[in-house]
């Protein structure tokens, strides 16, 4: 007698690592997104789902969650600050978004290790490069149109572990893991 059940998958959930904005930049982010949202349309990120993607996983298997918790425990990175200073929109996807002029070199820093420490334990990654940046509207247009310009400070203070369940409503994020940058007198505001 042959066995004709299908090998069961895994359970997996969708996972990314993040820098989350505090209370006061993520309403100003907001409202960034709402001046956006005049001039493009599409669908604004909801407030309570901003974010700045470091590291973005995709389906992972539940059972390697404790391990991701730990390798994301023993990086070593200082807080930063850093400034969110224009608007853009990328026509192939129809995301406007906000980004500071260049990558702070904190940011990057944080990023590559993460990124080393991740391809190490054998998590596959995005393979393009990272370009910071905050999602403001998704289904967008904003073809010939002048972007308002925005400064927006953000101090990284702590990054965080996220799992995204899609609903009809869109995406909704649960912080599952949290950890603090060291703090000390690096975390002066960039100019960029």
């Amino acid at each position: 007698m042959s066995d004709d059940t299908e090998p069961t998958k895994p359970e997996t959930a969708r996972l990314f690592f993040a820098l989350w904005p505090d209370a006061p930049t993520c309403a100003r982010l907001d409202e960034a997104g709402r001046r956006l949202h005049e001039i493009c349309g599409g669908r604004r990120t909801r407030a309570e789902t901003i974010h700045l993607t470091l590291a973005f996983l995709g389906d992972v298997d539940l059972a390697r969650i404790d391990e991701l918790l730990l390798l994301a425990g023993e990086i070593q990175a200082p807080a930063f600050a850093f400034r969110l200073t224009h608007s853009g929109w990328w026509q192939h996807n129809r995301i406007a978004w906000i980004a500071p002029d260049e990558t702070p070199l904190e940011l990057a820093r944080l990023v590559d290790g993460l990124k080393q420490r991740l391809g190490s334990a054998g998590f596959r990654l995005e393979a393009r490069p990272f370009v910071p940046h905050v999602t403001l509207l998704r289904k967008a247009n904003c073809n010939k149109e002048v972007l308002p310009s925005e400064v927006i400070e953000w101090r990284a203070g702590d990054f965080v572990l996220v799992r995204s369940v899609l609903s009809e409503r869109g995406a909704a994020y649960e912080v599952i893991g949290h950890w603090p940058l060291l703090h000390g007198n690096n975390d002066k505001l960039r100019e960029n």
